[in-house]
């Protein structure tokens, strides 16, 4: 072995030429390949703090039926427009099962929704709801600066508006929605078209400017009683009400019956008083109360299905295996035979993930294909070299040299060059990376800045990464002796030598 690596050091000196521009494209390869992974490896951690953080938690819960997450589907709907999302079946249930569980740091259920915002003669707006519980889900994501009003209470009906929504219904609509207006929302829900008035309570950004791609499609928070009513999960409805003879008299009794002549109204008991007769003429606007009496409902006071959520969102605690926790979690809901699965961040965030992993794919592949035009430069560099070392190769063949010792040799400066040019490959690699990372990557648009995780991205480095293209490299390497190789071992030692 000794003498083969000597041989091959003399002859790489020797050969310096074809050396120098065969190693220069590995190294050239490897810095790519680290500075690429690296990249793509710091946008993939950015990416996936930001979703984790800011809306779909390290875990979901979801129906099995859903294929997407807290952005909507991707298997519901009927092309006409955003899917009507599936609540989950047996909520109550399937959330003892995941609180029960290990690990858990914080978790909340959501409800998601595309509304759209009715501006009267402005016209329509469109917009992402999540339906939450104020309390449960700002206490598991602390994921946004106030710029107007404030953050929705537990308990109360309301609406947070990006500022983004905010700006787009300015520019479209030129409507300067402020908190304390109120926003008309509407809905296509499971029982037919809905309509919910709501004030608006606060405008906010997510923190670090981690938004969605597209302005339009950034999430608002509204309270999860109105978004369950938009999407038609009523319990109970003025129709639905059994109303006494009195206060059904109240209610069909005509404006002039109750402002003019002398009909005669019987009221129902209301707080604090007695129930009596009242005269037409003599019903104001504080007698009306009393006609109406206690039983009298406004219809944005409807009770709703307090069990109708489209999600359960996890956060774990720090250290807990993510891939475990959702197969554990998994088997707990197949074995209840619950129609509900667990899953990660990555179906969770689509399609904005499925982007980026395009985007990864499309990467990947540019870098294969530089690979192949590589190794054909490599290939051809190599003939020609081979082609010159004809003479030797012959003269060593002449001298007793077997074919697996030329084939050793070849192989071993392959081993050589590929080695000492793939590790300065690797240092160019590092430098160019720590350079980047001192003087930041701009987010060129609103998609990049939520690939980077804010306004700039400094990628960290991938030393596996660089293991990993250096093992291609020499791969390709090998791979392209292969055919100058086999080439000069066919010329017979004779002509070999005649050649020169």
């Amino acid at each position: 072995m000794g003498t083969i690596v000597r041989i091959a050091l003399r002859n790489l000196i020797q050969h310096r030429s074809k050396t120098i521009i065969i190693g220069a494209l590995i190294a050239v390869a490897v810095a790519l390949g680290l500075v690429g992974n690296s990249v793509l490896d710091t946008a993939k951690r950015s990416l996936r703090r930001t979703f984790t953080e800011n809306f779909t938690g390290d875990v979901l819960v979801l129906p099995k039926s859903i294929v997407g997450g807290v952005f909507g589907s991707t298997s519901d709907g009927n092309g006409n427009g955003p899917p009507i999302l599936p609540m989950m079946a047996d909520y109550d249930k399937v959330f003892q099962i995941v609180k029960g569980r290990e690990g858990i740091a914080n978790l909340t259920s959501q409800i998601s929704a595309y509304v759209l915002f009715n501006l009267g003669d402005a016209g329509l707006n469109f917009g992402l709801a999540f339906g939450i519980e104020p309390d449960d889900y700002f206490r598991t994501f602390n994921n946004i600066e106030l710029l107007q009003g404030r953050r929705l209470r537990s308990g109360e009906q309301g609406i947070m508006l990006h500022e983004k929504i905010v700006k787009a219904i300015k520019e479209s609509n030129d409507v300067d929605l402020k908190v304390g207006d109120t926003l008309q929302l509407n809905n296509f829900g499971e029982s037919g078209f809905k309509i919910r008035e709501v004030p608006v309570v606060g405008v906010f950004r997510f923190r670090a400017g981690n938004e969605r791609a597209f302005d339009f499609m950034q999430p608002n928070f509204v309270d999860v009683t109105t978004l369950r009513a938009l999407k038609g999960k009523t319990i109970l409805s003025p129709a639905d009400l059994k109303l006494d003879a009195s206060t059904q008299s109240a209610i069909d009794a005509s404006e002039e019956d109750l402002l003019a002549g002398d009909t005669v109204v019987q009221t129902s008991p209301s707080q604090g008083g007695q129930g009596g007769q009242v005269k037409a003429g003599q019903a104001g606007p504080v007698d009306l109360g009393a006609v109406l009496g206690a039983k009298a409902i406004r219809v944005d006071s409807v009770a709703t299905d307090r069990g109708a959520w489209n999600y359960i969102l996890i956060k774990l605690k720090s250290g807990v295996d993510e891939k475990a926790f959702i197969a554990a979690l998994n088997k707990d809901l197949d074995s209840g035979h619950f129609e509900a699965k667990a899953q990660d961040w990555v179906p969770t965030a689509e399609p904005d993930s499925g982007i980026f992993f395009a985007m990864s794919l499309v990467f990947n592949i540019v870098i294969w294909l530089l690979a192949v035009v590589s190794v054909i430069i490599i290939m051809n560099t190599l003939i020609a070299a081979v082609m010159e070392r004809t003479p030797e190769i012959g003269t060593m063949r002449a001298l007793g040299a077997q074919r697996g010792f030329i084939r050793k040799l070849f192989i071993m400066e392959t081993m050589i060059v590929t080695a000492a040019f793939g590790f300065i490959g690797i240092l160019v690699g590092i430098l160019l990376t720590l350079v980047l990372h001192a003087v930041g990557i701009v987010a060129p648009n609103d998609f990049m800045r939520l690939i980077f995780g804010g306004a700039v991205m400094r990628p960290e480095l991938g030393l596996g990464q660089a293991l990993n293209a250096l093992s291609i490299m020499l791969f390709i390497a090998l791979v392209s002796w292969i055919f100058p190789v086999r080439m000069a071992l066919k010329v017979s030692p004779i002509k070999a030598i005649m050649s020169e």
